[in-house]
């Protein structure tokens, strides 16, 4: 599992293996010496980051990346329990992007939401938004969107989370988006909401 946990990264920090798929944290650096000399991985610096380990199969993308030929072009609005964050440790070092879980905290003591669910966009962490699903009336609530304090709103962010909101509510079978409480500037003229279909 800790050879799956090592492809399904990419690229990671020996602690973060065996948490991918929460198993006991077992004696790496043998193991890592070993995958170095079968060719399994590489070590690589990355910056800001430190040092690091490379899966063989991410080089290929690797070598891209100089270039500027890599660009992350996917948003998603993810779950918790979404391998991205599932390690709320690896996401904050990784991402610089700081999340929990709230629906086991006292409504009181809760930053965000009970059930806050983090957003994606190109590569990053910008965001998480609170939101409900009312199946008999078939719309998304979104109760608030916070977007993290460095990410600028762009055309192409707003494009992005709107896609990512418009398939996460069509997942829930949703056919409208209600905003209560947006970041100032995001979605101007729909600050209220949209009918999904409108996309």
């Amino acid at each position: 599992m800790l050879r799956n946990s090592a492809r399904s990264l990419g690229i990671f920090r020996a602690q973060w293996l065996a948490d991918y798929y929460r198993l006991r944290q077992p004696s790496l650096p043998g193991l890592l010496a070993a995958w170095q000399e079968e060719g399994l991985v590489v070590p690589v610096n990355v910056e800001a980051l430190g040092e690091m380990w490379l899966h063989h199969e991410a080089l290929a993308q690797l070598e891209t990346a100089p270039g500027g030929k890599l660009t992350a072009s996917h948003s998603a609005v993810l779950s918790p329990f979404d391998p991205v964050v599932w390690d709320r440790k690896r996401a904050e070092q990784l991402f610089n992007f700081s999340y929990r879980l709230e629906c086991y905290t006292p409504a009181p003591k809760r930053q965000y939401g009970y059930f806050v669910l983090p957003l994606l966009h190109q590569g990053k962490l910008v965001g998480r938004m609170d939101s409900k699903i009312h199946r008999k009336s078939r719309e998304l609530e979104i109760f608030a969107l916070w977007l993290e304090e460095v990410v600028k709103i762009t055309r192409g962010l707003e494009q992005g989370l709107r896609r990512a909101i418009n398939d996460f509510a069509r997942w829930q079978s949703a056919e409208r988006i209600l905003c209560r409480r947006l970041p100032e500037g995001l979605f101007v003229g729909q600050e209220q909401g949209w009918e999904i279909d409108a996309d």
